[in-house]
């Protein structure tokens, strides 16, 4: 039997967190510090709080002061090479074209960024922290609330959560406030994230004579004798956590916290197709550049509509199109959305291996009846090379092939085009809202 080790060739990297303690310390301890986040602190990215970053940071790196009256605030940070960071301030969900904000309640409380590790890909890093404004309770509520649209988003599989919550758990049972600071941490949890130290491969020892009491403690000591500092992660890298790491001896002078440090190794990076021009890549490499090209076009078309759209006085909109995996194979979706209602029109997709999907059976009025889907139905299939199936509840399929040609895909384009007009005159009579 091999003695090799089958994850020798998986890639390693770490986050961390960490609340600096800036706004109590004169610049030489600030200075120490972030010389010991370059030079020791082996990560790749760091999650900060109560920071301030010095001008002219030769790093990547976003950064908010706190709302208000404070000049100091939280940040992402890129420390490795090759590691790019970009703030993520507004997300759209899956459930329609509004963009919710990422900036929080309290401006610089939350910073979510997307952090481009080489070789690891996109991982959506938050640093968050539990600003104290009377009650941290208040505040961690709120930003629980203020992130759910984020993983509803594409930038929510891959995720790490940290900061300084300024909760804890590792408190008496009869202490008033644990019921509530329970279920913050079980509302964190309830976004899709598992708390590091229950999952890490090699953890820190539990606090000593932790007041939890519990049978099973997994409270590590960041402040004090305590723990504020909190580090999350989506399962698929919850999982392959290795090592969760405290560098105590920062403590001493630096900060009044400890910094908490993730170790991860995850398998060889996969393409990941999340966005239409990461879809149009791999549809390149699945179904050939004709396919792709015309795939571009009716993208180009989306946008060209959208931007008719927006010139009208109704709040619709074409430009979403959002990317999906189904059943292993990536697909876009081209989809009307209404700003101030659920309702969706389903038009078609696109599968990645070359087939177009006409959504028959999601299409809403005024193509929610037999009559107006068979008129679709055929003027598709007046289209020369086109042949859909007359599955009139359901989701044929044709070969995006047979439009490659220019004068067919204007054809199909003007299909759906004038079923989005009629779609818009139909909610016109319904009092869409406008502008």
């Amino acid at each position: 039997m091999s003695s090799e080790d089958p994850h020798a060739q998986w890639n390693r990297f770490s986050i961390g967190t960490w609340n600096m303690d800036h706004w109590k310390r004169h610049r030489l301890k600030r200075e120490k510090a972030w010389e010991y986040l370059r030079t020791q602190s082996n990560t790749d990215v760091m999650l900060l709080q109560e920071c301030v970053v010095p001008s002219g940071l030769n790093l990547e790196f976003v950064y908010r002061e706190i709302a208000g009256y404070r000049p100091w605030g939280s940040s992402v940070v890129a420390f490795s090479e090759g590691t790019s960071v970009q703030e993520i301030d507004a997300v759209r969900t899956r459930y329609g074209a509004k963009r919710f904000s990422m900036l929080g309640t309290f401006p610089g409380s939350v910073i979510v960024a997307q952090a481009n590790l080489p070789d690891i890909g996109p991982i959506t890093c938050v640093s968050i922290y539990g600003l104290t404004d009377v009650y941290a309770q208040t505040t961690m509520l709120r930003i629980v609330a203020d992130l759910i649209p984020l993983f509803d988003s594409r930038f929510g599989s891959r995720v790490v959560l940290g900061g300084d919550f300024n909760i804890t758990t590792a408190c008496k049972k009869e202490t008033p406030e644990l019921p509530r600071y329970e279920a913050i941490l079980n509302a964190v949890e309830s976004l899709g994230l598992m708390n590091l130290a229950t999952t890490a491969m090699d953890r820190p020892p539990q606090i000593s004579d932790c007041p939890c009491s519990e049978d099973k403690c997994f409270h590590i000591r960041t402040y004090q004798k305590s723990q504020l500092d909190w580090l999350y992660a989506t399962p698929e890298l919850a999982r392959r956590c290795t090592k969760l790491r405290v560098d105590y001896e920062v403590v001493d002078g630096l900060s009044d916290h400890a910094p908490i440090i993730a170790e991860f190794q995850l398998p060889p990076l996969e393409p990941v197709v999340e966005d239409p021009e990461s879809f149009i890549e791999e549809m390149k490499y699945i179904a050939g550049s004709e396919n792709a090209q015309s795939v571009e076009d009716l993208i180009d078309w989306a946008l060209r509509k959208h931007g008719e759209l927006q010139a009208s006085r109704y709040q619709v909109s074409y430009d979403r199109l959002p990317v999906e995996i189904r059943q292993g194979k990536p697909q876009i979706w081209f989809q009307l959305d209404y700003r101030y209602r659920s309702i969706i029109q389903w038009t078609f997709s696109v599968i990645a291996d070359g087939q177009v999907v006409v959504n028959f059976q999601h299409m809403v009025a005024p193509y929610d009846t037999t009559e107006a889907r068979e008129q679709l139905w055929s003027a598709l299939n007046q289209i020369e090379g086109v042949s859909v199936e007359k599955k009139l509840n359901g989701h044929p399929k044709f070969s995006l092939q047979t439009l490659v040609a220019p004068e067919r895909l204007e054809q199909f384009i003007k299909v759906f085009s004038d079923m989005i007009d009629a779609t818009v005159r139909h909610l016109t009579t319904g009092n869409l809202p406008v502008h």
